[in-house]
């Protein structure tokens, strides 16, 4: 369908406004799960892997799929000069909040991570109305907040060390990237209203993979020799599984549907990522975290539910 003009089914999902049926649910569900093991394994790759370098190596990997995905479904590749400014703002968004995920997940915990990563939904409802005419403030938004940011208080303030060897450094990067990915998805969503929804991801992820190999370049060293078996098994599932499969899940959904409601089911990533974190980190089960998680979780229920 290269070249083609978009069909009445595409210009009215341009709107972001159907509904989101039981099946929609459940898709997102999965997703959910897979995303909520990225918060794992990104821990496994940037043990051996400079940031930068895993970033790069990740989205380098994924990118051939994106482009025979793009060339097959997609409306070409082509951008205006103003569209090109877009895509890349949104870009430079997407490479500050990687970096800061991969760099934050050296100082702190995987229950930590995902637990401050996946609360960006909350964010979402606040962000939107800056950009989104059909997404306004509501009093239930207010609400929610207030409950997740109680039970985000309770998970990190618990064991919380103001040291150099405590989780604190690694907390406040990660809450840094929680909020560039509030901005990043309401921002994309917004572009969707006018640029096809592939390119946009196309040309994201294109941009990117150049931003971060830049970086490495200047900034970090590779040692090939030095990476173990794990940390190549969870940069090839990172390519594969998150940066195919879930991006353009996500991209398929978001430009569909509401992109406040389509979190409702983000509450049940923090608690998945906790239980992965203890079975493949070997974390302890901290009553804290898990309290936390399930607040959050009623949280981004109160402000997506119907």
């Amino acid at each position: 369908m290269n070249g083609q003009s978009y069909s009445p089914l595409e210009n009215q999902t341009a709107a972001g406004q159907l509904p989101i049926t039981s099946g929609v649910y459940l898709w997102l569900l999965a997703v959910m799960i897979l995303w909520a093991s990225n918060t794992v394994v990104v821990k496994i790759a940037v043990r051996d892997i400079e940031p930068f370098w895993a970033a790069f190596l990740r989205f380098g990997m994924a990118l051939p799929f994106m482009a025979l995905f793009v060339k097959r479904h997609g409306a070409g590749f082509l951008l205006t000069g103003r569209q090109w400014f877009q895509v890349g703002l949104l870009a430079v968004l997407f490479v500050t909040q990687i970096f800061l995920l991969n760099v934050g997940s050296r100082f702190t915990t995987g229950g930590r991570v995902s637990l401050i990563i996946f609360s960006y939904p909350l964010l979402i409802p606040l962000v939107a109305p800056l950009f989104l005419r059909d997404e306004p403030l509501r009093m239930r938004t207010l609400a929610g907040c207030a409950v997740a940011f109680f039970g985000l208080l309770i998970a990190l303030w618990y064991d919380v060390a103001f040291d150099a060897g405590g989780t604190l450094k690694g907390d406040m990067i990660e809450l840094a990237s929680c909020l560039v990915l509030a901005v990043l998805t309401v921002y994309n969503k917004y572009l969707t209203q006018s640029i096809d929804k592939w390119k946009i991801l196309f040309w994201q992820m294109n941009v990117g993979v150049s931003l971060f190999f830049l970086g490495a370049l200047m900034f970090e060293e590779m040692d090939m020799a030095a990476v173990q078996f794990d940390a190549w098994t969870a940069l090839f599932y990172q390519a594969l599984i998150i940066s195919v499969f879930c991006f353009l899940s996500w991209q398929f959904l978001l430009a569909r549907h509401n992109s406040s409601r389509l979190t409702v089911f983000f509450f049940a990533a923090p608690v998945f990522a906790i239980v992965l974190s203890i079975i493949l980190l070997g974390e302890s089960l901290e009553a804290e975290l898990l309290i936390g998680g399930l607040l959050v979780g009623i949280g981004i229920y109160i402000v997506n539910r119907s």
